[in-house]
Order: structure tokens, then sequence, then C-alpha cells
């Protein structure tokens, strides 16, 4: 299974396209990372994380079509032009796009990510639902929606802080479960993820666990102070106790009770 632990280093951020490449390239997405990977010192394969340059993408396609390419061509990560569009809130080419026969349901977007793997080419949602939420776009999303595609995204909704995404994926049909996943016999609810009071609150007011976990707590934190947030969040929610916030702390991000370290003299 293809982890998330990857590298940028040497891949530009435009990777695969750019705005002057024909976007028709099926592509095989194993392939293409695996033609991006080394072997370090160690023998640990490093795996080079590309990123998508949804606007460089946009462009060629939208030149590319006017030009006769097919609206359901996909570039090399499987992705067509409404996936783009999606993830850019274009709503006036995504308007034509659906219009012209557009597949809102593409291949990439059926394949479900594995709960905890984050990597572009295993873990991210790709469905046109999800890119549009992880960047906010309501109104594309709502495009979306009404005209079949799937709603999924409900765990990019939540983790992006798009409290009106979620509500209309939730609205047409969303799970509000989707991610949710067992680490080492812990359950983690999507409200583990969540960002914002109003998103916590939506999430528990429609049957979410309220069992955050204290692990999950460090995976969105550095220390105590960006873990202050959270922990105010879940305090005021009724979710944590206050002792339950100490032994996060204590756990987590112990204070120093050494004796200070003397000056330079």
């Amino acid at each position: 299974m293809l982890c998330a632990c990857v590298s940028q280093n040497g891949i530009p951020e435009n990777y695969p396209m750019t705005a002057s490449d024909v976007p028709t390239q099926a592509g095989d997405v194993v392939t293409e990372l695996s033609a991006r990977s080394y072997m370090d010192k160690d023998g640990t394969v490093v795996l080079h994380y590309p990123k998508i340059n949804h606007t460089a993408a946009l462009q060629a396609f939208k030149r590319h079509i006017a030009a006769g390419l097919s609206v359901n061509t996909t570039d090399s990560f499987g992705l067509p032009a409404v996936a783009h569009a999606a993830a850019v809130g274009d709503v006036p080419f995504l308007t034509e796009l659906i219009a012209r026969g557009a597949e809102l349901n593409y291949a990439a977007a059926l394949k479900r990510p594995e709960p905890g793997n984050s990597c572009i080419f295993g873990g991210d949602d790709l469905s046109p639902t999800a890119l549009a939420a992880q960047n906010g776009h309501a109104a594309a999303l709502a495009l979306l929606l009404r005209h079949g595609a799937h709603p999924y995204g409900v765990e990019t909704a939540i983790s992006h802080n798009h409290l009106d995404c979620l509500k209309l994926l939730h609205a047409a049909g969303g799970n509000l479960h989707e991610g949710e996943h067992t680490l080492d016999n812990e359950f983690y609810p999507n409200t583990c993820n969540a960002r914002s009071f109003a998103v916590l609150e939506y999430l528990l007011n429609n049957g979410v666990s309220r069992n955050i976990p204290l692990r999950s707590l460090s995976n969105l934190t550095t220390d105590r102070e960006s873990a202050k947030p959270y922990i105010d969040m879940y305090l005021r929610a009724g979710i944590w106790s206050q002792a339950q916030a100490e032994q996060f702390l204590n756990t987590y991000y112990p204070l120093t009770t050494g004796a200070p370290t003397p000056p330079h003299q």
C-alpha cells in the first residue's frame, strides 16, 4: 500500500500539466508514481508527491476542448476537465461542460480514499464534489450535486472547515461518517477532524460520535499553544472534561520540570 511519506523534491508545482500540454494521456497513476521514486542510502523508497496545478490544467483543457477534444478526456491523474473546474470553482465552465455531457462520476471520483492515507495516489478524494468542497466553492458544489454528482467529500469539507459545503453534501445524501476509521483499536469519528466549533456542533447535532480519542488531537497540533483552541472547543462542547484536557497535555506536551539550564558564561 502506498504510504503518506512523500517528497516534493525536484517536482515542479505544475506537474503533471502546464497550460501548453495536451491533456490526452490516460496514464497509470501507479507507474506515474513509481517513475518518480528513488531509494535513499538506507534502502528506503522515497516517493515524490506531485501537486496538481488545477488552474494550469484547466487552462489547457479549455483550449483543447475548444479545439475539439472530448469533454471527458482525462489527464495523467485520471481527471477530466470537470474535476479541475470544480477545484477552482469555475461555475460558468462547469455549466458548459455539464451541458456538453461531462461525466461527473468518472473513475477517479469513484475510487474511495483509504482512511489515514494522504498520498494523492491512494488517499486523496478526487471526486469533483470533494475538490470543490476542499476549496470552499459552494456554488460549484451545488451545481454538481444538482446534476447528479455523488455527494462525496464530507471528510474533506470537515477537515478544511467549510461548513456551507458540508451542509450541501449532507443535504444531498452525503455520509457524515465518510472516512471514519479505527486505529489500534481506537475509533476516530469525524468530530476528530473539526477545525471550528460551528463544524463540530453541526456534526454532534447530526449524530456523529462525541468520543474523540486524546491521541487524535496530537495529529492536529504541535505544542500546547496550538492545542489550546481545540481543547477549548472540546470543553465548550462537553466532549472532554478538564481532567481529559490535562491528561492530553501531560501526555503529549508535558511541561519541563527539570532545573533551568545555566546561561553561558
